[in-house]
C-alpha cells in the first residue's frame, strides 16, 4: 500500500502536513482511501472479513432456496424461479454497508415475507427459524387444504413502539421480540421452559420502567401473555410467584383487571412474599365470588384457603375450607397438609386430628391409596417423633389395613420382628429420611426387639455420605455403640470361657426392656476406617485399630487397606510397613491389588523430593523387596484382570527417581514373563522424556517429544530390517507396539546402566524375587 508524500515541499513548511492513503482492488486497480479510519479498517481486515460474511449469507441462502426448490416446495406459494428469489435476497441485503445494517435489513425482509404468507393463510408460528428444511411438511400440509379452510392465528401482542423515546424503544422492542419468539414457540406445542421465562420476566423488568411512563399503552393482551409465559409450570417453580406478584401490581397500576385464576394466583403470591395477613383477608373477601359452588374457581380457590389456613395453623378454618371440597366429592388428598400441621401440633388433641384426617383420607381413596401417598404420611409422623402412629401407617401400607395395631399392647409377631423393621429402614434411607430410620432403631429398641447389624450400618454409612457435620458425629456415636457392643461381648465371652467350674446362665430382667444396638461387624470398622481416612483423622483411626484388635474380628483386606494408607497419610509409614506384616503373615489376611498401590505410594520415591546417600541406597533396597513381594502375589493380579496400568506406572518411576536402571529393566522383563504385561506408549514416552506429566504447552516439550518418537521409531525400523520385517508401529496389534516399547526401554536403560557383571545383575534379580522366574522363562 504505497504512501503518497507529494504534498511535502517549500509551499508546506510550517503547516500540519497530510497524508493521502491508497489501496488495489481486487481488479488491480489503486484507489484513494477517504481517510486514517478507513486506513485502519483495511489493514485490521474488518472490511475483508465484512465482505465474507456478505458472500457466506448469500451463499448460505441460494443453497437453502436450491434445496427447497429441488423438493417441490417453492411452488406451494407460486414460486417457478427460485433464483429470482436468491436474486431479490440479494438486492435487498447487497447495499448493506456493515453487518448492523445487514442484520436489520434481514430482519425487514423476514418480516415483510411473514406478512406475504399470513395473508395468503399459512401459520408463520408453525415454522422452525432454526431449520428451514423441517418448514416443508408444515407448508405442505397447509397447502393441500382450501385457503379458507386454513388455520389463521391470531396476530402475536406486541407493546406499540411509538409511545416512547428512541432510548426506551430498544427495552420495549427486546421484550416485543421474546414476546413474538415464546407465542411461536407455544404454537408448535413446545412446553415454556425455565430458562425462558426467566428470559421474559428479565426483558419486562428492564422494560418495566419505561412501561411505567404509559402504562395505557400496553394492550391488555399482552398482559395476559407476560401473565400466561410467567405462570407456566408454576408448580415446580414457586419462586416465579414473586414475580407474578410484582406483575400484578403493575396491572394495578395499570387499571387492568386480573381475571379469577390471575387473582388466585395474586393471593397465593401475596401469601408467600409475607403479606399473609392481606392475602387471606382478600380470600375471604372473594369468598361470594370465586368460592361459591358455581364458580370454575371454586376447587382452586378452597385448596389454597386449605393451604394457606394450614401454614397459618389455624386448623378450625382449614377443616371448614377442606370440608368444603370433600361436601364435593373431589380429591381427599387436599387432606395431606391438614394432617400434617396437625401432627405438627405439639397438643394431643391435634395429634389425635392428624391420625382421624389419615383414616378418613384413606377410606376416601380406597385402592386409589398410593405408596407415595402413604410415604408422605408416615413422613409427617416421623418428623414429629410420633413413631408409633408412623408405624401403624407402614403396617397399612405392607398388608392392605388386614393388620390394625390400635389397641395393642405388644406387636404381633409378624410385625415385632427385625425383618419387618428392616423393609421399613430400607426404604426410609433409601428415601434419604435418615432420622426417620433412627427414630424407627431407637423405636424397635424400645420395643425389645434389636435391628440387625446390616440395617444399623446402611444407616451410618448413609449418614457419612450425607457430608454433614452432625451427621457425620450421629454416624460416629451410633457405630462406636455397636463397636462397645462388641467389645463387651468378647470380654464376657472371654471371662465365662476362663471360668474352670460349671457354671449355668441365669436370665435377669431389666427394669428397663430395652434392646441393646447389634454388635459391630468388619462392616461397621470397615465404615469407620474409610471415613478417617477421607477425613485424615489418624487419632481416630488409632482408637479404631485399638478397638478393632479388643474386638477379636478376623481383618479383611479392604480394612487392611484403610489402615495403611492412614498410616501413610499422618507419615507414620514404618508402622504402616509393620502393620501390613503383622496382618498378612500373623493374622493370615489376604492382600488384594489395592494393598499394593498403598505400599508403593509409601516408598520414598513416591514421598520425598531429595534422596541421596545412605538413604537413596536404603530406598532402592526397600524398593527391590517391596517388587517381591508384589510378585510373591502375582496370582492375586490375573484373578483381577491383570495388572493395573496405574500401578505399572507407579512402579516404572518409582524405579527411574531412584536412577536404579538394573531395577528398571528386570521389572520391565518381569511385567511381560510374569504379568503378562506391556507398556503403552505414554507410559513408554513418560519413562524416556522422565516425567509423570506430558505437556505439549511449550515449544521445547513438543520438540523434546518429537526427538523421542523419532528416536522410538528408528528402533522399530531397525529391528525390522534385522528380523526381515517391514511393519511400522501403527501397523502393529497393541501387544506387539507394547512389546517393541519395552525392548526399547530395556535397550536404553541397559546402555545407560553401562558393563555391569552378570553376577550384579543376578544379585538384583534375587532381590526381586525374579531369579528363579527369569531364568525359567
Amino acid at each position: 500500500m504505497p504512501l503518497d508524500f507529494s504534498s511535502f515541499g517549500p509551499a508546506t513548511m510550517g503547516r500540519e502536513p497530510s497524508i493521502r492513503f491508497f489501496e488495489k482492488n481486487e481488479a488491480g486497480h489503486v484507489e484513494p482511501l477517504p481517510g486514517e479510519e478507513a486506513y485502519r479498517e483495511s489493514m485490521s481486515g474488518v472490511k475483508d472479513m465484512e465482505d465474507d460474511l456478505k458472500k457466506e449469507l448469500m451463499s448460505d441462502m441460494h443453497r437453502t432456496i436450491s434445496q427447497l426448490g429441488g423438493m417441490g416446495a417453492l411452488g406451494a406459494f407460486g414460486v417457478d424461479d427460485p433464483d429470482s428469489v436468491a436474486k431479490d435476497f440479494e438486492e435487498q441485503l447487497g447495499g448493506a454497508g456493515s453487518p448492523e445494517e445487514m442484520m436489520e435489513r434481514l430482519d425487514a425482509y423476514i418480516k415483510d415475507l411473514e406478512r406475504q404468507l399470513e395473508e395468503k393463510g399459512f401459520n408463520v408460528s408453525d415454522f422452525d427459524d432454526s431449520n428451514p428444511l423441517a418448514n416443508v411438511d408444515v407448508i405442505e400440509a397447509a397447502v393441500r387444504k382450501d385457503p379458507s379452510e386454513r388455520k389463521r392465528n391470531t396476530a402475536i401482542p406486541q407493546i406499540p413502539e411509538k409511545a416512547w423515546s428512541f432510548n426506551q424503544r430498544k427495552r420495549i422492542t427486546r421484550l416485543n421480540n421474546l414476546l413474538s419468539r415464546t407465542t411461536k414457540e407455544m404454537r408448535r406445542g413446545e412446553e415454556v421452559t425455565a430458562k425462558t421465562a426467566q428470559s421474559v420476566w428479565k426483558a419486562y423488568s428492564t422494560a418495566r420502567q419505561s412501561l411505567s411512563k404509559s402504562w395505557a399503552s400496553v394492550p391488555h393482551e399482552v398482559w395476559d401473555l407476560v401473565w400466561h409465559i410467567l405462570s407456566a409450570d408454576m408448580a415446580n417453580s414457586t419462586g416465579r410467584l414473586t414475580y407474578l406478584s410484582l406483575l400484578a401490581r403493575d396491572m394495578s397500576e395499570a387499571k387492568v383487571s386480573l381475571s379469577p385464576s390471575q387473582q388466585l394466583v395474586t393471593m397465593e403470591a401475596m401469601f408467600v412474599d409475607g403479606w399473609d395477613t392481606k392475602a387471606i383477608d382478600n380470600w375471604k373477601r372473594c369468598m361470594p365470588s370465586l368460592g361459591d359452588g358455581g364458580a370454575d374457581t371454586f376447587q382452586e380457590f378452597w385448596e389454597l384457603g386449605v393451604r394457606m389456613f394450614c401454614q397459618k395453623g389455624d386448623l378450625v378454618q382449614a377443616e371448614r375450607a377442606v370440608n368444603r371440597l370433600l361436601e364435593r366429592q373431589l380429591d381427599p388428598r387436599i387432606l395431606m397438609p391438614y394432617i400434617k400441621t396437625c401432627a405438627a401440633d405439639p397438643t394431643e388433641e391435634a395429634r389425635d386430628k392428624a391420625w382421624d384426617a389419615y383414616r378418613r383420607m384413606k377410606d376416601l381413596l380406597g385402592d386409589e391409596m398410593n405408596l407415595e401417598d402413604y410415604d408422605r404420611v408416615i413422613s409427617f409422623f416421623l418428623m414429629t417423633n410420633q413413631t408409633e402412629r408412623a408405624l401403624h401407617a407402614f403396617v397399612d401400607m405392607m398388608t392392605s389395613g388386614t393388620v390394625d395395631l390400635r389397641g395393642r399392647d405388644t406387636l404381633p409377631s409378624q410385625i415385632g420382628n427385625k425383618f419387618f423393621f428392616g423393609k421399613w429402614l430400607k426404604r426410609l434411607i433409601g428415601a434419604g429420611d435418615l432420622d426417620g430410620a433412627h427414630s424407627v432403631i431407637n423405636f424397635m429398641r424400645s420395643k425389645g426387639i434389636e435391628p440387625a447389624a446390616i440395617q444399623v450400618n446402611g444407616l451410618v454409612g448413609a449418614w457419612q455420605r450425607s457430608g454433614g457435620a452432625d451427621n457425620l458425629q450421629k454416624a460416629d456415636d451410633l457405630a462406636w455403640e455397636m463397636i462397645d457392643a462388641r467389645v463387651q461381648f468378647v470380654q464376657n465371652r472371654n471371662r465365662f470361657l476362663g471360668i474352670d467350674a460349671p457354671a449355668r446362665v441365669v436370665y435377669i430382667p431389666s427394669k428397663k426392656d430395652i434392646a441393646g444396638v447389634p454388635r459391630a461387624t468388619l462392616e461397621t470398622f470397615s465404615l469407620l476406617a474409610e471415613n478417617y481416612r477421607l477425613r485424615q483423622l489418624p487419632d481416630q483411626m488409632a482408637r479404631l485399630w485399638d478397638a478393632f484388635r479388643a474386638a477379636e474380628i478376623s481383618p479383611d483386606a479392604f480394612m487392611m487397606n484403610q489402615l495403611i494408607e492412614s498410616y501413610s497419610q499422618a507419615g507414620n509409614v514404618v508402622e504402616a510397613r509393620q502393620l501390613y506384616r503383622m496382618l498378612v503373615y500373623e493374622r493370615n489376611v489376604k492382600p488384594d491389588p489395592h494393598t499394593f498401590m498403598a505400599l508403593w505410594k509409601m516408598l520414598g520415591a513416591n514421598r520425598l523430593h531429595i534422596i541421596s546417600g545412605d538413604l537413596l541406597d536404603e530406598e532402592v533396597h526397600r524398593t527391590r523387596l517391596l517388587f517381591a513381594e508384589t510378585v510373591r502375589y502375582a496370582h492375586l493380579f490375573e484373578a483381577d484382570g491383570g495388572l493395573d496400568g496405574q500401578l505399572a506406572r507407579k512402579m516404572l518411576h518409582t524405579f527411574r527417581r531412584l536412577k536404579d536402571h538394573a531395577g528398571t529393566v528386570l521389572t520391565l522383563r518381569a511385567f511381560r514373563v510374569v504379568f503378562k504385561y506391556t507398556p503403552p506408549e505414554a507410559l513408554a514416552l513418560e519413562m524416556m522424556m522422565e516425567t509423570t506429566n506430558l505437556a505439549f504447552d511449550t515449544p521445547t516439550t513438543r520438540q523434546k517429544l518429537r526427538l523421542t518418537k523419532r528416536k522410538i521409531d528408528g528402533f522399530v525400523e531397525a529391528r525390522q530390517k534385522q528380523y526381515g520385517g517391514k511393519m511400522t508401529l501403527d501397523e502393529m496389534t497393541p501387544q506387539q507396539r507394547g512389546e517393541e516399547y519395552s525392548d526399547y526401554l530395556q535397550t536404553t536403560y541397559l546402555q545407560q546402566l553401562g558393563d555391569v557383571p552378570d553376577a550384579v545383575l543376578e544379585d538384583v534379580a534375587r532381590d526381586m524375587g525374579l531369579y528363579d522366574l527369569l531364568a525359567e522363562a
